[in-house]
């Protein structure tokens, strides 16, 4: 029987390679939780505690919904074209220099 769905939240995959790992230790996982596992070790850019900071950052300085902010932290892009593509460009009203200083964040934070 399936368990009940209590509250929902976007969080990183390096916040989910730390939640699996963890629930991995504690018991055996399912198909589908080995398999994001996975693939969250495989594409994770930064550490869970960097990935948050991260996501806060952008929520806090700059005119982004959760969900992109998230998507920046998973998918923690090098140059801008690649963040316009994540942000898309009618989903947002950031500048040019906006978008730059994103960047430079999240290259820093890579690691």
């Amino acid at each position: 029987m399936p368990k009940e769905i209590v509250e929902e939240e976007e969080i990183t995959l390096p916040q989910v390679k730390k939640l699996l790992t963890q629930r991995r230790k504690e018991g055996e996982l399912s198909f589908q939780q080995s398999i994001t596992l996975e693939h969250a070790s495989t594409f994770s850019r930064m550490t869970p505690a960097v990935s948050l900071r991260l996501v806060e950052r952008l929520l806090k300085s700059y005119d982004i919904t959760r969900s992109q902010a998230v998507q920046v932290a998973n998918i923690a892009p090098t140059t801008v074209e690649e963040l316009r593509s994540i942000l898309g460009t009618r989903t947002t009203d950031l500048t040019d220099e906006q978008i730059a200083e994103i960047v430079d964040i999240v290259i820093k934070s890579r690691s």
